[in-house]
């Protein structure tokens, strides 16, 4: 039963690296969430809503969705929930394209380590260690290869005494794109 699983893990990994070999980076040039709204980044006057970095990733709008406030850099999208719920406020994406994306989850303790262990085991090529604090967030986690020259990365934090889990594709842990999205990331306490 185990191999079974395996073989239909691997093989879906090899469609998602594949599809990705063809991506363009163009997500269809929306700039709407996938609520089908825009939402302006608030400007309180504490600091520039819209940063913007050495690569030119701009935040054009903040998303809440549960615990979550994220910005969203102009023509992404936002996603609520996941794929089997989209009313799940656990859960929210931030996302460049279907296979460059950062996924968000608030979970129990005992699933986050569960899932991050699974991933860990799971994604192994050039598999490395990060580290590092953004935005007040202290994440620890690791980055691997597709092999096709691209990378992802998972990471693992505690804030307010509850775990957040970050998973993300198509970016590596130091890039621009990570460290705008995860730099514009607020997370609820308790």
């Amino acid at each position: 039963m185990k191999q079974k699983i395996l073989l239909i893990l691997l093989a879906l990994c090899l469609c998602v690296c594949l599809a990705a070999c063809g991506d363009d980076d163009d997500d269809n040039g929306r700039k709407k969430s996938d609520s089908g709204k825009k939402t302006e980044a608030s400007d309180d006057g504490d600091e520039d809503p819209t940063p913007t970095t050495a690569a030119g990733i701009t935040i054009a709008s903040t998303e809440t969705w549960g615990d979550f406030t994220v910005g969203i850099p102009a023509d992404w999208t936002f996603r609520k929930g996941d794929a089997l719920d989209e009313e799940d406020t656990r859960y929210c994406s931030v996302k460049k394209s279907d296979f460059k994306f950062f996924d968000f989850k608030r979970e129990t303790e005992e699933l986050a380590n569960q899932q991050y262990t699974y991933n860990k085991n799971t994604y192994t090529n050039e598999q490395k260690d990060v580290s590092g604090t953004i935005a007040g967030i202290e994440w620890t986690g690791f980055q691997y290869s597709d092999g096709l020259g691209g990378y992802g990365f998972e990471l693992i934090a505690t804030v307010g005494g509850k775990p957040v889990r970050v998973s993300s594709s198509g970016f590596a842990f130091d890039s621009e794109e990570a460290k705008t999205i995860l730099g514009s990331l607020v997370v609820k306490g308790e």
